[in-house]
């Protein structure tokens, strides 16, 4: 996308985490052009379950504490998983063009 200025694909257990009741290694660590730093969890629509709801908690939680120019974003595939802060594929492309 024209507004990502680079994207890493963050290693599990070896490098980025958000540390918190549990360790969770967001899938992607995203720069866009405007400035800002986006953690991304990619799931598969047949992982909506707890341990979903708790990484996206964690998750959320730590952007709201980082500050305005960090985000966290959970990522089904196709599923429309209906919690705050995670979405589809589909739609969650069309929020990054905005970002």
């Amino acid at each position: 996308m024209d507004n990502v200025k680079w994207w890493h694909r963050n290693i599990d257990r070896k490098e980025f985490f958000i540390n918190g009741f549990i360790n969770h290694y967001p899938d992607f660590i995203v720069m866009t052009k405007a400035g800002r730093i986006l953690m991304v969890e990619t799931k598969g629509d047949q992982l909506l379950n707890e341990d979903s709801r708790n990484k996206l908690f964690l998750g959320r939680k730590w952007a709201n504490m980082a500050g305005t120019k960090y985000r966290y974003f959970m990522v089904f595939e196709s599923k429309d998983p209906g919690l705050e802060g995670a979405y589809n594929k589909e739609d969650f492309l069309n929020l990054l063009k905005k970002l």
